[in-house]
């Protein structure tokens, strides 16, 4: 089971191949799943940042949301998140979360490394229209190349030790992926599927595709 999470970020930025068998709108990101002609199977938020003609013309089908006060500890993703891994699926990605505010970005980003500590079974993974981003923990990862042939590594935290990457333009055996280096940056896919073996830390996984790319 795929569950999509969509929040409100620049609705450009969000991949038009959305495919799912569960949606969850995180606030205005409700409005860009109706605009994409998908009905969410879930709203949550305050749904203080839909427009009001946006309210208007949606009126029906925000009536689903779930609304939480505006003054709250957590995100309005952070909720839809946790409604996404309470269904206990094999994947949640997220969408409609790059671009726009900084800060927003950086609370995904650090629920999306919470919730994959805390869900190790579900496969997280934010994407937009030339970037796919995930956490990966100790072991064994295949990445296929798909559109997104180019592949950055950083270390989140603490050092990533024991890196091997093959299939990959510029293989490594055994090394370290050191906190605050760029060298593990737009390496390249050039098989079928790269691989990254790493025995200890948390690496943070960004592929990605040219701006013109298809």
């Amino acid at each position: 089971m795929k569950v999509i999470v969509c929040g409100g970020g620049p609705v450009d930025l969000v991949p038009k191949d959305l495919r799912a068998d569960y949606f969850i709108g995180a606030d205005s990101g409700a409005v860009h799943l109706l605009q994409m002609n998908i009905i969410p199977n879930y709203i949550t938020g305050d749904l203080d940042s839909i427009r009001s003609n946006d309210a208007a013309k949606w009126e029906m089908e925000l009536k689903s949301a779930v609304k939480v006060p505006t003054e709250k500890d957590e995100t309005d993703t952070f909720l839809a998140l946790q409604k996404a891994a309470d269904l206990l699926p094999t994947q949640i990605e997220l969408v409609g979360v790059t671009g726009g505010r900084l800060d927003h970005y950086h609370a995904v980003l650090h629920d999306l490394l919470s919730f994959q500590k805390d869900y190790p079974s579900i496969h997280f993974s934010i994407r937009d229209q030339w970037n796919v981003i995930r956490f990966l923990t100790p072991g064994r990862h295949h990445l296929a190349a798909n559109s997104y042939q180019y592949c950055s590594f950083y270390a989140f935290d603490e050092d990533v030790t024991g890196v091997t990457l093959t299939g990959f333009k510029y293989p490594v055996h055994m090394e370290a992926i050191q906190v605050g280096t760029s060298r593990f940056t737009s390496n390249e896919i050039i098989d079928e599927f790269g691989s990254i073996q790493f025995s200890s830390g948390i690496c943070l996984c960004i592929q990605s595709r040219e701006e013109s790319g298809e």
